[in-house]
């Protein structure tokens, strides 16, 4: 966020201007006045939000690209492409008498890490506003109060605790005004993966119409039993978090989903990988697809992220330990435990090397290097500036500079435009 311009009076409030809605389509304003850093929306629309181009209005749908939210980048084939789309669905929050008492877990788990952190990694790039604001959620952690935790929890994926992980506030607001571009989204992203498991054929522009519509393709490959068949286990997504996407199957499955569940099916091909670790786990979407009996999964991440994490898994139902608890089949641990004395089969990380700082992400490729003989990584390579500190980074230059891995494999990932997925294999 830019500082106050210089020999400028601010900008006038525009007449139809809702600071609520303001607050939904920009979440980083959002915790910019809940951390106190900024006094109002009003305050942040006038003197940064009108020169940015901030949205302050419900968007409107233009019937080509979806009224400014998606670009030709969106989608694997145009967007006309798409004739008949889903309806979006949105779950509610379901509390249940089960919460407070993860609540307590929760509270417990991040009080015995906090203040721990060996360095103060967790304090810069992208991920810093989610340390520093947020100060009700952060408020219920430190006086103890799960009723107040849990009620957040209950609604994490329409929340901004979300924004950056998968769906959130504003995500959320775009869909209910704008549910036709999140639907050919969604689409989009089904079609990614039955084309990836070889249950739709992949359209050539060199070859025929690129852009004919794909109602039919799609009606073949969209029932779950077939999709289910090829993955090798249920396309479902637990009602936890008050999540939202569309009906299919028995429930409501997120478009963050598929990417999950791709990446859960790539490693299982793999072979047997009793033990693994993920390196940032986002939500927990990864955790749940690789469950199952026998394996170990570890999760290492921010304190504040293992709070999520550890509602989703545990609210899900699964076997999940926590920070100063007896182990569990998963477990959810803060980042420098990677530090521990331990070996795994594979270490994962999606997403989130390349926003780390330069150090941070330093030290994980190589400890990764120490602790697992195989690292995989879906991640993007765009090197932009990272919070104006320093750019992110590119996996396999950090890799080339630790010098300890050979590359395996390397591929153009399925389900994101931009994206690379890569095996290692330590030397």
């Amino acid at each position: 966020m830019r500082g106050k311009p210089n020999g400028r009076h601010p900008d006038p409030l525009p007449p139809d201007f809702d600071p609520e809605l303001y607050l939904d389509l920009n979440a980083d304003v959002a915790m910019a006045v809940e951390a106190g850093l900024i006094a109002s929306p009003e305050e942040h629309y006038r003197v940064f939000g009108h020169r940015e181009g901030r949205p302050f209005r419900a968007p409107s749908v233009r019937a080509e690209l979806g009224g400014g939210l998606a670009g030709p980048w969106t989608y694997r084939y145009p967007y006309r492409a798409w004739p008949d789309l889903p309806a979006i669905a949105f779950a509610q929050p379901r509390p249940g008498p089960e919460d407070e008492a993860i609540a307590r877990r929760l509270i417990a788990a991040w009080r015995s890490v906090a203040g721990r952190s060996p360095v103060q990694a967790d304090s810069e790039g992208m991920w810093a506003a989610r340390t520093q604001g947020f100060p009700a959620f952060h408020g219920a952690l430190r006086d103890g109060d799960a009723a107040v935790l849990a009620g957040q929890l209950n609604n994490l994926f329409r929340s901004h605790l979300a924004h950056g992980i998968a769906m959130g506030r504003t995500m959320a607001t775009l869909a209910r005004h704008a549910p036709v571009p999140f639907a050919a989204s969604w689409c989009d992203r089904l079609l990614r993966l039955s084309e990836a498991l070889g249950l739709a054929q992949v359209r050539s522009p060199e070859q025929g119409d690129f852009a004919a519509p794909l109602a039919g393709s799609l009606g073949r490959h969209a029932e779950p039993a077939r999709l289910e068949g090829e993955l090798g286990f249920p396309l479902a997504f637990p009602d936890v978090g008050a999540p939202f996407g569309v009906r299919y199957g028995a429930g409501i499955l997120p478009e963050h989903a598929f990417s999950h569940a791709y990446a859960a099916w790539r490693i299982g091909q793999l072979g047997r990988l009793d033990r693994v670790v993920e390196i940032g786990g986002g939500f927990g979407g990864l955790a749940w697809f690789l469950r199952r009996a026998g394996r170990h999964y570890t999760i290492l991440d921010l304190p504040f992220t293992n709070v999520l994490q550890g509602w989703f898994l545990l609210k899900a139902g699964l076997d999940v330990s926590l920070a100063g608890e007896p182990e569990a089949a998963i477990r959810v641990l803060p980042w420098w435990e990677i530090e521990r004395d331990e070996r795994y089969d594979l270490a994962i990380n999606q997403d989130s090397i390349p926003e780390m700082p330069p150090e941070t992400a330093a030290m994980y490729i190589a400890r990764i290097r120490t602790i697992a003989p195989l690292f995989y990584s879906i991640n993007q390579e765009a090197a932009a500036p990272n919070t104006g500190q320093f750019r992110q980074g590119v996996v396999p230059d950090l890799v080339a500079r630790d010098g300890g891995y050979r590359r395996v494999s390397r591929n153009l990932f399925w389900m994101r435009d931009g994206y690379v997925e890569e095996l290692y294999a330590r030397r």
